[in-house]
């Protein structure tokens, strides 16, 4: 009877740690913007990909704050563009982007007027870059997620153990 407590325990610890963790899980390409990164002065598209409607996209870093996004045959879901603000000074910057009901966010990385932009540090794209979807960074929540159901497991376990061996809890 003892386990079934353990096992009941860690089942609804990981459904709990699971539930907490799924806004992480979705799809980090919904608001793209390109270039990804720019200098004060030029030009970005944002696409939001999952706009079925008209909408907004806003960041600090654009002129005006917000610009419209509207369909466009080109690409999937609605269309912008902005210009960064030529006094913003480097850093990475969130877009918002707003259509109907949806609501998601992109970033926006601003170099300095003077240097050159960054490589990206990991490849994009298709099938050529190798790896597919392995190629991304580490997702921080579904990582601390995890710890959580190991540390919990090793401590249903440590308990188990203890008791199994005649000590009180």
């Amino acid at each position: 009877m003892r386990h079934g407590k353990a096992a009941v325990l860690g089942l609804v610890v990981g459904a709990g740690t699971l539930g907490m963790a799924a806004p992480a899980m979705a799809d980090p390409g919904d608001v793209i913007v390109k270039p990804a990164q720019a200098r004060p002065g030029e030009t970005v598209t944002v696409v939001g990909k999952k706009c079925q409607v008209d909408g907004t996209a806003g960041s600090l870093a654009f002129v005006g704050g917000a610009v419209p996004l509207n369909g466009a045959e080109e690409v999937d879901g609605r269309a912008g563009i902005a210009t960064v603000k030529k006094d913003t000074f480097a850093g990475t910057y969130t877009v918002l982007v707003r259509c109907g009901a949806y609501k998601g966010t992109g970033e926006v990385h601003v170099v300095d007027g003077k240097a050159r932009p960054m490589a990206r540090p990991t490849p994009t794209g298709g099938p050529a870059t190798g790896v597919g979807g392995g190629a991304g960074g580490g997702n921080t929540v579904l990582l601390a997620g995890g710890g959580v159901l190991v540390l919990g497991g090793i401590g249903a376990g440590a308990i188990t153990i203890r008791r199994r061996n005649g000590a009180k809890a």
